[in-house]
């Protein structure tokens, strides 16, 4: 994965799967560094919808209604710039 902010790479394994706000799916996990003040960095990458379906097969979750908390929450201008 790379850090939008900070344009770091970083490897994970299984990530978690969300849908986004624009109905693309993406990879979703936080970077392992802060940025300023603190602030918790997030990188996304986008997947498949298989991906997303594999991973809800597994974590048990529901795919009538795919939208997370998560996926809710996160914007992307959001972002804070350096």
């Amino acid at each position: 994965m790379t850090c939008m902010t900070t344009k770091q790479k970083f490897d994970v394994e299984d990530p978690e799967v969300v849908l986004l706000n624009n109905q693309r799916y993406a990879y979703r996990v936080e970077c392992p560094w802060e940025g300023k003040n603190g602030k918790k960095l997030v990188a996304f990458k986008f997947c498949s919808r298989k991906a997303f379906e594999d991973y809800q097969a597994k974590t048990g979750g529901n795919l009538e209604n795919p939208q997370t908390e998560a996926a809710e929450s996160e914007h992307i201008s959001d972002v804070e710039e350096i």
